[in-house]
Parts: structure tokens; C-alpha cells; sequence
């Protein structure tokens, strides 16, 4: 029996918050579900109440979820939207690069969903920088979510161009993990199920004709993007893996990420070194870096004088 991958809860209200901002219309529970495929149970009772528990920690960060009673041939059913206007703050008087500061500091110390990103939110900081926000938190205004979410509700096939290739892709669902957007689907060109990184789409994306396929049944979209682990070791770098020392307050979590048997030593002051893949020098860099100072690379020579010298470009730019 295949062990079913469950989403971070903090990622799953991520998910949430972003589906429901980019809708004009209100929508119910039975089309969350359907478009965060594989991110709330399976059982409707229980996927009640984890999204009631969703909804409850989105109130209490000051993000009001309004509720619909709809009408007509869903009279009676309830439905849910959030309204931008209602929860961003706007009258701070920061100036861009005020905002483009915090964003810089949030990016620097973000492990997770916290209460840094939800902040940027509230005074709309993605929209002052986008490329430097897709790498904050996640783009709400990305002009490309409102086709693919449409057209993952249509089961209309989209059309682009990624990697210098068009594409034409079955669009099966989406999903946000460590601040970018990933669209998972059927590729036509590549005749196989691929992940794509939506902030990497290179042109206008066009929505074909409605109902043209169907989501494979057990789809699990959590497990068809690459967690970190996957990540950092799919490339071609010629050292696949790093031994990193990790402080003592992050080894709880590194070891939940690759396992003891990652562990090549521990010190007395409650440390490790951990050796990992590296194989993908930049989802590598994007993983050190979030442990901001309490990691180091040791060895090889080679890959720790690469993130001396990532570490003099970032504060040439900053």
C-alpha cells in the first residue's frame, strides 16, 4: 500500500488564502477541495474541519474569509471569498523601497508560512517588486493563476512556453510550496505528467476548450512536487552531495527532512553534520540559505566557496 503524502498544514492555508483572492466569485467547499486536489482529505467530514481549522488561523492573522449563501441552482449552498481591499493595510506611507526592505529582510529569515509573509501581505509588497516577492511569498497578482485556476476547474488544457519549448499541458492542480507556485499536469510534448514552476512560464498562457480530459483518480498533488530533498538532489552539479553543520536549534528539522542516516557526526554543543545532496545547486542554495546563520558548509572546498562567493553577490545587490 502506497503511503500517502500529507501536505504541510501551513502550506495547505497558503493554498487557500491564494485560491480564494484570485476568485471574484465566491466558491464552496466542494470546489476547494476539487481545486486543491489531494490537500484536504479524502473523508468530507474531516476535510470540514481541517478547512474550518484553516479558516479560523486566517481570521485570527486579520485575513476575513466572508461567507455566501448562494442562490439559484445552489440555493442554500454556502460559499466562501476573500476580498483584498478588506484585509491589506494601505496607509502606512512606506515608500517602495521601504516595502522592498522588508521583503529583503522577510526573505532572509523566512524557514516557513510566519508572520513576517503575513504582514507583506497586508501592505501588498509583492506588487511593489514581483520578482523579488515570488521569492518572498507567493505572488497573488502572478498574471498567469486566474487561467491555470480556470482552467483546472474547465479541465481545459493550457498552452504555453517553458524551457524554450511549447507546451500544451492537461492542467491537473496546483501548489504552493517554499514561495513559488507549481502547476502539475499531462504533458503533451513531453507524453508524461510534469511539474511546472509557474513563475518560470516564459509566455502569455491560453486556456483551450473545456472538459478535453480527465484528473487521473488518486492523484496525489502534494506528492507530485519535488519536496526539498527530491529538489536538491535532481541535477547535474558534479558533487552530488555537502556535508553542512546544522546548530543545535535546527537539527530537529533537518533530521525530520533526510534522516538520521544523514547524521555523519554531532557535537557536544547539541550540532550536526549533516551530508545532503546538492546535486541542484540552486534548490541547495535556497535551503541553506533559509537557515540563515546556523548553517555551514564544510565540505567539499569547491561547494563552500560557491556560497562564499552567492553570499558576496547577494550583498553587492543588497
Amino acid at each position: 500500500m502506497t503511503k500517502k503524502v500529507k501536505i504541510n498544514a501551513a502550506e495547505r492555508m497558503l493554498n487557500l488564502l491564494a485560491l480564494l483572492s484570485v476568485r471574484n466569485q465566491p466558491i464552496t467547499l466542494k470546489r476547494i477541495r476539487q481545486e486543491l486536489a489531494g490537500q484536504y482529505s479524502e473523508d468530507p467530514d474531516a476535510a470540514r474541519a481541517q478547512f474550518e481549522r484553516d479558516k479560523s488561523d486566517l481570521r485570527e492573522l486579520g485575513i476575513p474569509i466572508e461567507t455566501v449563501v448562494l442562490g439559484g441552482d445552489q440555493a442554500g449552498e454556502t460559499a466562501y471569498k476573500v476580498t483584498r481591499n478588506n484585509y491589506e493595510f494601505t496607509d502606512a506611507n512606506f515608500t517602495p523601497q521601504e516595502i522592498e526592505a522588508l521583503q529583503i529582510a522577510a526573505a532572509t529569515v523566512r524557514l516557513a508560512a510566519s508572520e513576517s509573509e503575513v504582514a507583506l501581505w497586508k501592505l501588498g509588497a509583492e506588487r511593489v517588486r514581483p520578482s523579488l516577492g515570488a521569492r518572498v511569498t507567493i505572488g497573488f497578482s502572478d498574471p498567469h493563476l486566474d487561467v491555470i485556476l480556470a482552467a483546472i476547474s474547465k479541465r481545459a488544457p493550457l498552452s504555453f512556453t517553458y524551457k524554450g519549448d511549447d507546451r500544451v499541458v492537461d492542467a491537473y492542480g496546483m501548489l504552493a510550496r517554499k514561495g513559488f507556485w507549481y502547476l502539475v499536469g499531462h504533458d503533451h510534448l513531453r507524453k508524461a505528467q510534469r511539474v511546472f514552476r509557474v513563475d518560470r512560464i516564459e509566455s502569455e498562457v491560453k486556456m483551450g476548450k473545456p472538459n478535453a480530459y480527465k484528473i487521473p483518480k488518486g492523484l496525489n498533488i502534494a506528492k507530485a512536487v519535488p519536496n526539498d530533498r527530491q529538489m536538491m538532489a535532481a541535477g547535474d552539479y558534479e558533487h552530488p552531495t555537502a556535508k553542512v553543520r546544522v546548530d543545535s536549534s535546527l537539527v530537529r528539522g533537518v533530521t525530520r527532512e533526510f534522516g538520521r542516516e544523514a547524521i555523519v557526526s554531532e557535537g557536544a554543543d547539541g550540532s550536526a553534520v549533516f551530508e545532503v545532496p546538492c546535486s541542484n545547486t540552486y534548490a541547495f542554495r535556497l535551503w541553506l540559505f533559509a537557515m540563515v546563520d546556523k548553517a555551514e558548509v564544510i565540505e567539499p572546498q569547491e561547494v563552500r566557496d560557491n556560497v562564499v562567493r552567492w553570499l558576496d553577490e547577494l550583498a553587492e545587490r543588497a
